[in-house]
């Protein structure tokens, strides 16, 4: 499974989270958007381009509703996976949302292995018990 991690998040929190995967044997790539692209790059650049790679799982802030649809669109033409995190999220510190992913991680790694394509949120609430929600997308 390879994880890329929107801009709207810390390339530190993906970096983080890509160090502690490697104990995880089916998390085989963990980047932030900075690894790979400028970044300011648009939506549609970089989601277009993760395609040559085969699909990703998506981790982002960002819910995809600019440009009328159309970033939804090729995310679904690329097949990637997206894991949406909740509002909440962005009003939370660096340490809170890091501490908080490193507890939903091994749900979200979990739930990959299970879906292919869609949306799925993640609450700011986390316990063993809650399920990620499909969402429409």
């Amino acid at each position: 499974m390879k994880f890329f991690f929107d801009n709207n998040l810390s390339r530190y929190l993906a970096h983080g989270i890509r160090e502690l995967s490697g104990v995880t044997p089916e998390v085989e790539e963990v980047l932030h958007l900075s690894d790979r692209f400028a970044r300011d790059a648009p939506d549609l650049t970089w989601i277009g381009e993760l395609s040559n790679d085969g699909p990703w799982y998506i981790v982002s802030i960002d819910r995809f509703k600019k440009q009328h649809g159309a970033e939804r669109e090729a995310i679904r033409r690329a097949g990637h996976t997206v894991f949406i995190l909740d509002a909440q999220w962005s009003r939370q510190g660096f340490w809170q949302q890091s501490e908080r992913l490193v507890r939903w991680w091994p749900q979200i790694v979990a739930y990959s292995a299970l879906v292919s394509g869609g949306a799925y949120r993640v609450p700011w609430q986390h316990s063993p018990a809650t399920k990620l929600q499909a969402i429409t997308f």
